[in-house]
């Protein structure tokens, strides 16, 4: 029945693309469709697309004619891996049924002639659009009320400042009766060896929420300020975003939250940045440190990777196939990233003449060395290689 249905709409499908093919001198639809089932895929696409549209107009970018419009599918609202952040969306952009853009799709694959053009969706895009654009969704003041009093329930004062913890392991697959490829190694986390880290924002008045998405390793820690809100019993789609969209900042092993806090223009500190290519090297919001990997008996500076393969990988499994190894950042070299970027973060993310010299250095020999590719892949490179990162390891890496 449900293939006779599918068959049975590309009869419509098929009509509404020749009306359409008729008007393309005047009307030109553009299918947008998210990768909704990807927690950071769902919050960035809309996002990145919306803002580098918002700069073209600014540009003149737009001719009068054709009139450009785009249809939407979030897909079904079974599969999305968050219900709420998609409802958002959708009082943004002009969202179709997810069965209707199949079909258009569909009919469109098979006759080229009349295949509506689909956008590429990005969770970076090519021109900065994060650090140019204000973001496309906010939060409603009843949301902002509803927000505060769950957050209450949680442990978590809302009037004081709040970190968002984000630390990847193989626990999401795991629970699905699923087992990550060895490469994944390279992305996952020991949660334990954020506890200093966490410890240590409480110190500086931070509360610390633990994110996730409820199969991860429990946070061991008991202490008042931090809560383990990835397994507490209170989880749920809207504070999921919420919690993301108003905290203070973030620290993460770049994950899906943590792409939720990009898209509300909260910055992110990212420990032990391993695929590049998957980085957000093209916002300011971003400050990193980089993996220590080693190839062979060779410990890889960045000019390296940036000669290398290794810097465009995407597939983990690839480290594996180049013969990378990786020296994961202890408990205390983790704390130190973290505590650099507090005292950054206080300064409302200015650095000394001396760091922004080294930053600029860094952010112009990536943008060299990568040319035309990292210009399509990250826009400018706006990041910012973390200065305690650079007191700790910059006498190698940087050379």
């Amino acid at each position: 029945m449900k293939q006779f249905a599918k068959f049975f709409l590309q009869l419509p499908a098929f009509s509404v693309l020749v009306m359409l093919r008729i008007l393309r001198p005047l009307i030109q639809v553009e299918l947008c469709i998210v990768a909704f089932h990807r927690y950071g895929h769902l919050a960035l696409e809309p996002e990145i697309f919306l803002g580098e549209r918002e700069i073209s107009a600014r540009e003149g970018g737009h001719r009068r004619l054709p009139i450009r419009i785009q249809w939407w599918s979030f897909g079904p609202t079974s599969r999305q891996t968050n219900r709420y952040l998609a409802s958002k969306w959708k009082k943004v952009v002009r969202a179709l049924p997810s069965w209707w853009i199949d079909a258009l799709h569909t009919v469109g694959e098979s006759i080229q002639f009349l295949r509506l053009d689909e956008p590429k969706m990005s969770i970076r895009g090519s021109r900065n659009s994060l650090d140019l654009t204000e973001a496309h969704i906010q939060l409603t003041e009843a949301e902002l009320s509803r927000g505060s009093e769950e957050m209450r329930g949680l442990g978590i004062d809302p009037e004081r400042p709040y970190v968002c913890l984000v630390v990847r392991d193989g626990g999401h697959y795991a629970s699905l009766g699923e087992k990550e490829s060895d490469g994944y190694s390279f992305m996952n986390f020991d949660i334990a060896t954020f506890e200093r880290a966490a410890l240590s924002l409480v110190k500086r008045g931070y509360q610390v929420v633990r994110m996730g998405s409820g199969s991860e390793t429990p946070f061991g820690t008991n202490h008042r300020g931090i809560v383990d809100y990835a397994n507490s019993s209170k989880r749920s789609e809207f504070l999921d975003v919420f919690i993301a969209a108003t905290c203070s900042f973030a620290v993460s092993t770049q994950t899906g939250p943590d792409a939720v806090c990009l898209t509300f223009r909260r910055p992110v500190c990212y420990i032990d940045v391993t695929r590049f290519s998957q980085f957000f090297l093209g916002t300011k919001l971003a400050w990193w440190n980089p993996a220590e990997l080693w190839q062979g008996d060779k410990r890889l500076t960045l000019n390296n990777l940036l000669s290398s393969k290794i810097f465009w990988i995407k597939d983990p499994n690839d480290f594996i196939k180049y013969g990378v190894s990786q020296v994961r950042s202890d408990a205390e070299k983790i704390n130190q990233l973290v505590e650099g970027f507090i005292d950054s973060f206080a300064d409302d993310l200015m650095q000394s003449s001396s760091e922004n010299f080294v930053t600029q250095s860094v952010q112009q020999s990536i943008e060299d060395r990568t040319g035309t590719l990292g210009r399509e892949q990250f826009g400018r490179i706006t990041a910012v290689l973390n200065p305690s990162f650079v007191r700790q390891s910059g006498d190698w890496y940087l050379v």
